[in-house]
């Protein structure tokens, strides 16, 4: 596959993961405010990872690469990482602020990417992208402060989400490299056992809402959000950052807050503020400009 067309695929593939991104926020409030965190979040991973598993005996391929012994510590920290401290910062975060807030403040990841793509993905750092960067930060404070010097926990979890995320790529992006691991196992891996260890957890508190599944309108929710949200939205993302840079791919996926906006408005309700927009504006300054710069490996001395 050429250079060209590889990079051409992996920004198609991340735009697609950005449309269906943009109802995690609104949709992971909404379902937040029915039942549990912990149970919300370990259901919605659970049937993600049914779904991707269904696809992989469809495809006639054998599961149990899933528990194969070379595999199994870094699908273990890319569930750890990547699915459980992610979801547990992300939805007990998402209560204590809006919809919107949360949409818009998950935008930081590119900071994350790109650090953690230079430190150890050895991937190249350009003037143009710190300057993005610091555009994306910009419009992070503007959101997070408001015109006050008050910071809502809620806020400060939701920062720490895309950490957790950006964590759970470094390994990722390792097993990709292995021609075996395709982005279809590395999704199951993550959303089977971190949905697992949200589980557990979940029944250590005590929490059981199964009940409320009997309502066709919730359970649609909880399956939406499972194979859609997570499982085809992993998909597609892992099949990227195989063909392009982890940084840039994380730049791209942060356009979803657009569409996050427009769900808040209609599901929860919420209108966004001078400040909100005026922060969204200026991270998708920083984001576009960001998403248009060339895949750059890290140069040997």
């Amino acid at each position: 596959m050429g250079l060209e067309r590889r990079e051409k695929e992996g920004v198609l593939l991340v735009i697609a993961c950005a449309f269906m991104h943009g109802a995690h926020p609104i949709l992971g409030k909404y379902g937040v405010s029915l039942v549990q965190p912990l149970f919300f979040a370990s259901l919605t991973n659970l049937i993600a990872a049914a779904g991707l598993i269904l696809i992989i005996l469809w495809k006639s391929e054998s599961p149990l690469l899933l528990v194969k012994k070379g595999y199994f510590p870094s699908l273990f920290l890319i569930g750890f990482f990547g699915t459980m401290l992610s979801n547990i910062c992300f939805f007990y975060g998402v209560r204590l602020t809006s919809g919107i807030n949360s949409a818009i403040l998950l935008q930081v990841e590119p900071i994350y990417a790109l650090i953690i793509g230079y430190l150890l993905l050895k991937e190249k750092i350009t003037v143009p992208q710190i300057v993005c960067t610091l555009l994306i930060m910009a419009g992070t404070l503007l959101v997070i402060y408001q015109g006050s010097s008050r910071l809502n926990w809620g806020d400060i979890l939701i920062l720490l989400t895309p950490l957790c995320y950006q964590i759970g790529h470094f390994f990722s992006k390792s097993l990709l490299n292995k021609q075996e691991i395709s982005p279809l196992f590395l999704a199951a891996g993550r959303t089977f056992y971190g949905g697992v260890m949200l589980f557990i957890l979940n029944q250590l508190t005590g929490v059981s809402e199964f009940a409320i599944l009997a309502q066709s309108d919730v359970l649609g929710i909880f399956v939406f959000y499972g194979l859609v949200v997570y499982a085809l939205s992993y998909l597609t993302f892992y099949a990227a950052i195989k063909r392009i840079n982890l940084s840039k791919a994380s730049a791209i996926i942060s356009v979803y807050p657009a569409i996050s906006i427009i769900l808040a408005r209609i599901i929860l309700k919420e209108i966004p503020d001078l400040y909100q927009l005026g922060g969204f504006l200026i991270i998708m300054a920083g984001i576009f400009y960001l998403a248009n710069l060339k895949s750059e490996p890290l140069q040997s001395p």
